[in-house]
């Protein structure tokens, strides 16, 4: 009777462990990217060896603005390593809570001079990439959030949903997730995303 709890237990460690391994795999690119980040950010991990960026950890602090130990991960590119259309590119890793995951913000100008304000946010949990934009508009120095705004401006400077793709392609995939597979051996690629559900704001604009 032992000899069978016993082994009743093993199966049951081991089931149980294959489970958790298979749970913790990265299930997409930008899985890969957090969970690594997570596993090393407060030692030296693959952001590092980039050239052209900044790298460092915002100690959090609670609602009361006690100072937590937890913190979150900044990396922060320079604007000469994106060219002249785009600037400030920079992720932000949330460790901790119902929002764990991965944040991106870039600017681009548009034709107008206007910035538009990409807002991108991978949902660990959910595993979901959302793709969101906001314009600043100069003359007012305020930004503008109300998407039937956004499009009705989107539409009087010209900008059709295809360049919003491109602008998101060429800093998203060509520059972050190519930087990526460059210090880390990745099963992804910036056309091979992986298992992730995908929600774009512009889709059908």
């Amino acid at each position: 009777m032992k000899k069978i709890l016993a082994l009743i237990v093993l199966f049951v460690i081991i089931v149980s462990s294959c489970f958790y391994f298979f749970v913790r795999q990265p299930k997409n690119i930008f899985d890969e990217i957090y969970l690594e980040t997570a596993k090393n950010y407060l030692g030296y991990y693959n952001f590092n060896e980039l050239k052209n960026v900044t790298v460092k950890n915002r100690k959090l602090y609670d609602s009361n603005m006690n100072e937590t130990d937890k913190y979150e991960s900044i990396i922060t590119y320079d604007d000469s390593s994106l060219g002249s259309d785009a600037k400030n590119l920079e992720l932000r890793f949330n460790f901790e809570g119902s929002s764990k995951g991965v944040n991106i913000w870039f600017e681009r100008y548009a034709n107008s001079g206007e910035l538009i304000n990409f807002v991108i946010h991978y949902e660990f949990k959910k595993e979901v990439l959302v793709k969101k934009i906001m314009i600043y508009e100069n003359r007012v120095e305020t930004y503008i959030e109300d998407e039937a705004q956004v499009k009705s401006y989107l539409e009087q400077y010209g900008i059709t949903a295809k360049d919003l793709d491109s602008y998101f392609d060429e800093i998203v995939n060509q520059k972050v997730l190519k930087d990526w597979c460059t210090v880390y051996d990745s099963k992804y690629s910036p056309s091979n995303y992986g298992d992730v559900k995908i929600e774009t704001q512009w889709e059908n604009w």
